[in-house]
């Protein structure tokens, strides 16, 4: 059979119009593929540079950390050499007042003073004491033993007491059987935290003089 040239050339038409339908549906499907792929080059870009962001933040947060550390080291260096002349002494200043006298030429700082006498405690606090200063607590416990121990020991250097009408005999340790403790702390101008104990046995509860 023989192919006349019009259909020979509908054939070669055809044939051409397929061809290209490939080629576009290839290209297509190519040009799919180098979206996606950007797309996908481009998502990675985002996350490198948020990592990257990340590790910036995080690098900056070391360096703060850093330097936080370098200047609490520093701060504790100059705690441990600060020079620091703060010292405690009690005594009965009169019946049922102790007082804590501050000796030394340092400074004090949120001071807390505590004090048992016997059984009898008393608390007191101070912001700031100087050079010179005290801290006065209170005992009103110890306050009336005294005035009684006192009344005692002026009959008993009369060798006399009015109340019962017999002789006394003086007794040098008989005002002598209390227990005062003291305890103190507070903190330097640089804030290190200091502690005075002191225990005081055999002890007078005032001045019988």
């Amino acid at each position: 059979m023989q192919i006349e040239w019009g259909d020979a050339g509908g054939l070669v038409g055809a044939a051409t119009g397929i061809a290209a339908l490939v080629v576009s549906v290839l290209g297509n499907r190519k040009a799919r593929d180098a979206n996606r792929i950007a797309k996908d080059g481009n998502a990675l870009a985002e996350a490198a540079n948020a990592l990257s962001y990340q590790a910036n933040e995080i690098a900056v947060g070391a360096n703060g950390l850093a330097t936080e550390a370098n200047r609490l080291a520093q701060h504790q260096d100059q705690r441990d050499t600060e020079r620091h002349d703060v010292r405690w002494e009690g005594d009965w200043s009169g019946p049922g007042q102790y007082v804590l006298s501050r000796r030394g030429d340092g400074v004090a700082l949120d001071v807390v003073a505590r004090v048992v006498v016997d059984d009898e405690e008393v608390s007191e606090r101070a912001a700031r004491v100087e050079a010179g200063g005290s801290i006065t607590l209170d005992f009103p416990t110890a306050r009336l033993v005294f005035l009684r121990e006192l009344r005692e020991h002026r009959e008993a250097e009369t060798g006399y007491a009015p109340s019962l009408a017999i002789p006394v005999l003086p007794d040098p340790m008989r005002f002598r059987m209390h227990v005062i403790e003291e305890w103190v702390q507070w903190k330097t101008e640089l804030g290190a935290p200091k502690d005075h104990t002191q225990e005081h046995r055999l002890a007078t509860l005032g001045d019988f003089e």
